[in-house]
């Protein structure tokens, strides 16, 4: 009787998002009809929504995202020690992961920023793909997977553990059941989601990118968040 290969999920989810960002790539590259349609279209939709209320939350959000800021961040969890290595560590190197993936394909594609004249923010270089959009996903998409990995494991068994004692071991029935950090661990994975899908947005509203930069970024992101995904369960 012949064994049916299966694929793991991560590798299957990998290839599909590379596949996608390599096609969006070949896009942009080739200036398809399609891309410049749907860039101009998500444009002035962005571009119709545009008002100083909006503006004045957006505009901060979009320089959160700059280098420094991340910079910061991970500088901050690697001199902390008790966040070095379960925080500091994986989320330096998915920004670094980030820099090294987007800047040299900013220099080989070089596609051009939407006019000057656009921008609510300063911008300079070259477009495609988006490194906030690329970085912030990489990072924070991390963080979440870092989240619900260390609380399904480390919270649900050793914690608990150690407050109901050695017996909570043999215990199964309160081992499973819902723990006070469930709520907190949600509420903050939905956060971490909506501001990197946000940050997305963002660089299209303050006219610094065209939308099939975010998009391909999405792409490189998720498939980039796939293998890190099995490396966190590994290790």
């Amino acid at each position: 009787m012949k064994s049916t290969r299966t694929f793991p999920l991560w590798l299957v989810q990998f290839v599909i998002f590379l596949a996608l960002f390599g096609l969006i790539t070949f896009s942009v590259i080739q200036e398809l009809p399609w891309v410049i349609s749907f860039d101009q279209s998500i444009q002035q939709f962005a571009f119709s929504l545009r008002c100083d209320a909006l503006t004045a939350i957006v505009n901060p959000l979009t320089y959160s995202g700059n280098w420094q800021g991340v910079t910061v961040i991970c500088a901050l969890l690697l001199i902390i020690p008790k966040t070095r290595k379960w925080f500091g560590l994986p989320l330096t190197g998915s920004a670094l992961l980030s820099i090294g993936c987007y800047q040299p394909l900013k220099y080989q594609i070089e596609r051009i920023r939407p006019d000057a004249a656009l921008h609510l923010v300063e911008q300079d270089g070259f477009s495609y793909p988006s490194g906030h959009t690329l970085t912030s996903l990489l990072v924070w998409g991390t963080l979440i997977l870092l989240l619900l990995h260390y609380h399904r494991t480390a919270y649900r068994s050793s914690l608990t553990s150690y407050q109901l004692g050695p017996a909570a071991r043999f215990r199964g029935s309160v081992l499973h059941r819902p723990s006070p950090g469930d709520g907190l661990t949600v509420v903050l994975c939905v956060f971490f989601a909506v501001y990197l899908t946000i940050m997305g947005l963002s660089r299209i509203y303050v006219g610094v990118h065209w939308p099939t930069d975010v998009l391909g970024s999405w792409c490189l992101g998720l498939a980039l968040l796939a293998p890190i995904s099995k490396l966190i369960q590994r290790l």
